[in-house]
């Protein structure tokens, strides 16, 4: 199967495009939002590498996408936001407290990700979707790793 030109000039836009608005929102942002805004801008660069997203796909896809994560960071945020200071094994009921908070949480979490699924369904393939969710462990492992070698030095195998 040969790849047309204009096919890979497509792609390579809309990746060049991705990373130049990335990188825009994150230099309008204040100081202590910008470590945040570089990390979106790196995880969009390496989603719309790994899923090799065409320019009719990535316009449809990042809103929806933003969207997702936007409910999810809120959703997640409220949990943690609840339980930062408490100890919730303190005591018994506290305790059962938040195994039944967490629970919901995750459930909740579940609920949004089937929600998204249909919805990225009518914009990507069920292989980019598999894709998509592999990427963003994969992504979440190098941010680990990257921020691991930076606090303690590169490990030597």
């Amino acid at each position: 199967m040969a790849i047309k030109k204009s096919e890979i000039m497509s792609k390579t836009g809309v990746f060049l495009l991705t990373i130049l608005l990335a990188f825009a929102t994150a230099n309008a942002q204040p100081q202590h939002d910008k470590k945040h805004e570089r990390i979106k801008a790196l995880k969009i660069a390496y989603i719309t590498e790994q899923l090799d997203l065409t320019a009719d796909q990535a316009q449809k896809f990042w809103p929806v996408f933003n969207r997702y994560e936007k409910e999810k960071w809120d959703m997640r945020k409220g949990f943690f936001d609840k339980y930062r200071n408490d100890n919730p094994t303190k005591d018994k009921k506290a305790a059962r407290e938040y195994i039944e908070a967490n629970l919901d949480y995750q459930q909740q979490e579940l609920t949004l990700k089937k929600k998204y699924k249909d919805e990225l369904l009518k914009i990507i393939s069920a292989e980019q979707l598999a894709q998509l969710y592999q990427s963003e462990r994969g992504f979440r492992q190098m941010l680990i790793k990257e921020l691991g070698n930076r606090h303690h030095g590169p490990k030597s195998k």
